[in-house]
């Protein structure tokens, strides 16, 4: 009876042990995939930021005038004045 009792507290004791080792296995596995998802976020919005600021943009005010928007300094009028 006793080495029944000894053999089911290896077998338990070796399962236990399984299941931590295939817990840390998951835990590594979900880390680098979450680290991979977290590098391709960074580096999409790093392009899309590089990109949206390379273009020159044209705004269109209620009245129909067109303002070009570049790196001058003051406003940049179109239309006649008064």
């Amino acid at each position: 009876m006793e080495d029944k009792t000894k053999q089911w507290k290896d077998l338990e004791e070796y399962f236990a042990t399984e299941v931590i080792e295939q817990s840390k296995r998951t835990a590594k596995r979900w880390f680098a995939i979450w680290l991979i998802t977290f590098i391709a976020l960074v580096a999409t919005n790093t392009v899309w930021i590089y990109v949206f600021n390379s273009y020159e943009y044209v705004q269109q005010d209620g009245s129909g005038v067109n303002n070009y928007h570049t790196d001058i300094d003051g406003d940049l009028e179109n239309g006649t004045k008064n």
